[in-house]
Parts: structure tokens; C-alpha cells; sequence
């Protein structure tokens, strides 16, 4: 007795023959020439950890800044645009309020009020000198001991 091949498994039969080798090849050897690529941890890039490049410690200083009876001390970029400098707005005592330029040195901004060099650095309540702040810790220290705003 003869079996005869049915039409449909010879057209699978010969596909199947036709058909190059399984993918797993190719995917073998793509995986073995992907190059190797090695990290290398750079703890004196600029601004590595601080956030993005071109960013400043300063420029998280940007808002207003309250202190006591109204007082207050507002950092905002400024209007030209160049990193690092500032338009600050202050109003330092119950008499006075000015517009200043403000110029990021380091981790400070330095500017000058009635021809007196200042520097705002980052400190804590206890460190401005009045009760109404000294439980904060997110501040901003002008003259310690007599000028700070916090948040």
C-alpha cells in the first residue's frame, strides 16, 4: 500500500527548507559584537550632583523670602538673562524697600546695599536673629544676627 503526500505538508515541507536559519543565530552574534560600555563616575564634573549643567546652587534660591513684620527678601533671575546674576528685592527694615543686583559667587549672592558689600548665604532661623524664625531651617542669612528670611 502507497501513501501519498498530501499537496498542503509538501508546500509546508519545502517553506520550511527555504527559509534561512532560525534568527537565534543572528541575535547570538549581534549580542556578542555589541560593544562594551564602561561607566565611569565623575565627582569633579561641574554641577554633577547639584543638578542639570549650567545650573547654579543660587538659582534654588529663586521666590520670596519672609522675615518678620512684613519684611522680605525676593531673588528673581535677571532680566538679561546671564547665569548667575539676579534682580533682588528687598525690604530690610520697616522704612526702606530697593531693587539690587545680585551676582552668584560660589554658594552665595553678593550685591551691594547703600554702598556696603553684602553676601546672602544659606542658613538656619536661629541664625537670623529673630524669634519669629528661629525654628526655621530653610533660610537665607544677610547679616547674621540681625538680617535672614526663610521659606
Amino acid at each position: 500500500m502507497t501513501r501519498r503526500l498530501s499537496p498542503f505538508l509538501l508546500v509546508g515541507a519545502f517553506l520550511t527548507a527555504c527559509t534561512p536559519a532560525a534568527d537565534t543565530n543572528e541575535a547570538a552574534n549581534a549580542m556578542a559584537s555589541a560593544p562594551t560600555v564602561e561607566t565611569i563616575e565623575d565627582t569633579d564634573a561641574i554641577n554633577g550632583a547639584d543638578g542639570p549643567v549650567g545650573r547654579l546652587p543660587t538659582d534654588d534660591w529663586i521666590g520670596r523670602w519672609m522675615g518678620p513684620e512684613g519684611l522680605f527678601l525676593d531673588i528673581q533671575p535677571a532680566p538679561d538673562g546671564q547665569p548667575g546674576s539676579y534682580a533682588l528685592t528687598n525690604k530690610d527694615n520697616l522704612d526702606r524697600q530697593g531693587a539690587y543686583v545680585g551676582v552668584a559667587e560660589d554658594a552665595t549672592i553678593r550685591f551691594t546695599r547703600d554702598g556696603e558689600p553684602l553676601t546672602i548665604r544659606p542658613g538656619t532661623g536661629a541664625e537670623t536673629g529673630f524669634k519669629y524664625l528661629a525654628d526655621k531651617t530653610d533660610c537665607l542669612i544677610v547679616v547674621a544676627g540681625q538680617e535672614g528670611y526663610c521659606r
